[in-house]
């Protein structure tokens, strides 16, 4: 199971893949025991009553890390011809629970997410 990409699916709370131009939602573990996520969703509903907040999807056990793990990550809402980025958060929690936090739904990044599953110094 290491050193290869494994699907984030169910996805959760009507997330999406964005579609041709990005990844699939991925995750995988390397041999120093870093978990990688990759790839860019569309559509979620919030799902914990405070906007905007949804779960995305759970990672399986193996793939989790000890501690609750929070990133800066890309979201965006379409304006005009162009969209403009803003900050999301992207959490990852010990029971797998992959949320997303203050995100627009036009699109949400999981690119350059990385977290040990063991401890580390």
């Amino acid at each position: 199971m290491r050193n290869r990409w494994h699907r984030l699916d169910p996805l959760l709370n009507d997330w999406v893949h964005f579609g041709s131009i990005s990844r699939y939602p991925k995750f995988l573990l390397d041999d120093q025991d870093r978990v990688y996520l990759s790839g860019t969703v569309t559509g979620g509903r919030p799902s914990h009553g405070v906007l905007p907040r949804s779960t995305i999807g759970y990672l399986p056990e193996g793939f989790r890390p000890l501690y609750a793990t929070h990133i800066s990550v890309a979201s965006s809402s379409p304006t005009g011809e162009d969209e403009e980025s803003v900050p999301a958060i992207l959490i990852v929690r010990p029971d797998g629970e992959v949320v997303a936090k203050n995100y627009d739904p036009g699109w949400l990044s999981m690119d350059g997410m990385m977290f040990f599953t063991t401890e580390h110094e």
